[in-house]
């Protein structure tokens, strides 16, 4: 973060990326570090952000990972709100009250880990990893599709954008694939069961010794209505 690397930041990604501008340009974390000590910082960066509009350089903005007060904050610190909010989003973790807000502020939602940690370094015992879950496995058999295929149509229901992550092409032609995927009303309701875990896989807030998520569903299981 900080003001004086956005212009530095951008030059460097699209001269690597070839291209003279970007649809989206995000702030992945509400976190800046001085002095190598972490605080919640954002609005000198976003700040920056905005004059990339300007330029033509960017033609949105997002952010990722905001809590509730942190973008409410944003928002009323700006003449350009973000388009996008980025945030970890699957049936363990649906965060419904959450998205809603988003949507009657004219802000799209785009769902990170839609696979709930699909990588073993985050297997936490319980709950059971999300695509190995006998909901989603008996879903997608009685469909006629994989457990992957299953939960990005579970995304795309809630008027997201679900973003998957693979390296392999095999992974990603599978992923494309959930476009073809039809679930019925009952699956979309097991699955919506599976809310009651309310894990966040994704929570750096003791390694980086500052507070995220607060007011937000978390992995201890507490339900905070969103501002």
């Amino acid at each position: 973060h900080g003001a004086k690397n956005v212009p530095i930041a951008i030059a460097t990604s699209l001269e690597k990326l070839g291209l003279e501008y970007l649809d989206l340009y995000h702030i992945h974390w509400p976190v800046s570090s001085k002095n190598k000590k972490n605080h919640v910082g954002y609005k000198s960066t976003y700040a920056a952000m905005t004059k990339l509009l300007e330029t033509g350089q960017v033609k949105h903005l997002g952010v990722c990972n905001f809590s509730p007060h942190q973008l409410d904050d944003l928002i009323n610190s700006t003449s350009h709100p973000p388009s996008v909010h980025q945030m970890e989003l699957h049936p363990y973790l649906q965060q419904t009250e959450w998205i809603d807000w988003h949507s009657k502020h004219g802000i799209h939602v785009t769902a990170y880990s839609p696979f709930a940690g699909a990588n073993p370094i985050y297997d936490p015992g319980e709950p059971p990893q999300l695509l190995h879950n006998e909901v989603t496995q008996r879903i997608a058999k009685k469909r006629n599709c994989t457990p992957a295929q299953v939960l990005l149509v579970w995304g795309l229901s809630r008027g997201t954008s679900v973003i998957p992550k693979s390296s392999h092409a095999n992974r990603i032609t599978e992923n494309v694939g959930a476009l073809t995927c039809k679930l019925e009303k009952g699956d979309f309701k097991d699955l919506d069961g599976l809310g009651k875990w309310h894990h966040r896989f994704v929570n750096p807030s003791k390694t980086w010794g500052v507070e995220l998520y607060e007011g937000l569903e978390d992995s201890k299981g507490k339900h905070g209505k969103s501002a």
